[in-house]
């Protein structure tokens, strides 16, 4: 009789565990659903044509030339908007693609309009945007680039990349 009140304790107690797993498991599947939806609305934040480049051949057949690192954080991560950012920067940079009028203006807009009069006629301009090569670009490490990543997105955005 003892054995009998036991087993069934035993049983009880495996069948909570069981219960407990179950809803653990479907907490952490909601916080990964929700981790991805917050990333995707930031890539989408950062390129408006996000849901294009996504379902590009194009984009595809470029990650798949590119080093494990970057193929991950295109296609083995779900939760880092930064890095799925980069590798969209990265792969607009080599294709040559522009930035959306929207963010072109906005860019343009944080200039005051003295800053974009020339009061000089015969001087060079010392605060011209500097004109950036692809060559440039290509040698840069990963943290230079993140370091100019605004400065070259925005020459990018006005043609003042050179091949």
């Amino acid at each position: 009789m003892y054995e009998t009140v036991e087993s069934v304790a035993h049983l009880h107690s495996e069948s909570q565990v069981e219960g407990v797993r179950q809803q653990l498991s479907a907490i952490q599947q909601r916080e990964a659903d929700l981790l991805k939806r917050e990333a995707e609305s930031t890539l989408k934040a950062n390129h408006p044509d996000f849901e294009d480049i996504r379902g590009s051949d194009d984009f595809h057949g470029w990650a798949k030339e590119q080093p494990e690192d970057i193929q991950r954080w295109v296609y083995a991560n779900n939760s880092s908007a930064d890095l799925a950012s980069r590798a969209i920067d990265l792969y607009k940079l080599e294709k040559g693609i522009i930035r959306s009028p929207q963010k072109q203006s906005k860019s343009r807009s944080k200039r005051s309009a003295a800053d974009m009069v020339s009061t000089k006629t015969t001087a060079v301009d010392s605060q011209a945007p500097k004109i950036w090569t692809e060559r440039e670009i290509a040698k840069m490490s990963i943290d230079d680039f993140d370091k100019y990543q605004d400065d070259i997105q925005e020459a990018l955005s006005e043609g003042r990349i050179v091949k």
